[in-house]
């Protein structure tokens, strides 16, 4: 199984887009297009050398534009990685020989950062003391994404949320600013 496994120490550069985003800051629900990519980086899994490998992510970013409301200029949404994937999560298993089968679990950390955050804070019911500056909110847990896939790298393929996600003001964790549901993010190589 392991020659259907990308070789160790490879970096995959993979293109995402996920449309129709619905998130909901506040009690205001608005819809997105994102788009951008993420760069992973093959790695041996301890745990199960044999049919899978650990994937560490070296580069995500993803943006999206908030059309402007009341005048105000249009605001960029932007997902980032958050820091150094430290501790892989993410895996890369061969469920299948043949047919090839794969399933692909992307557990990712990262920041939410919405430029000229007043007009989209204000009708969402949000007040924030320096709302000229931009929000950075990040991630409550982990996020994780995954996929069936017939082929790696994917070309395409659906990934879907498996747990909500919860953006946080850091110094303030317990209270969730942004939530999205679903986030069906198709990713391909590039």
């Amino acid at each position: 199984m392991v020659d259907l496994l990308p070789k160790i120490g490879v970096e995959i550069p993979c293109s995402c887009l996920a449309l129709n985003t619905p998130m909901t800051i506040g009690t205001s629900l608005f819809t997105l297009d994102f788009k951008g990519g993420i760069k992973i980086r093959v790695e041996v899994n301890p745990n199960e050398p044999l049919n899978s490998v650990r994937l560490r992510v070296v580069g995500h970013k993803i943006s999206a534009e908030l059309p402007a409301a009341d005048g105000a200029d249009a605001t960029t949404v932007t997902i980032e990685q958050k820091d150094l994937d430290i501790d892989a999560k993410s895996v890369l298993r061969v469920l299948s020989v043949f047919p090839p089968k794969f399933e692909q679990l992307m557990v990712l950390d990262f920041t939410m950062t919405i430029d000229n955050p007043e007009a989209v804070l204000r009708s969402a019911g949000v007040e924030t003391t320096v709302p000229s500056e931009p929000l950075v909110l990040s991630t409550k847990n982990p996020v994780q994404l995954a996929s069936k896939l017939a082929k790696f790298p994917p070309r395409g393929d659906i990934y879907k949320l498996q747990n909500p996600m919860e953006l946080v003001l850091p110094d303030n964790p317990d209270t969730t600013i942004v939530k999205i549901d679903s986030f069906p993010i198709k990713v391909g190589g590039l």
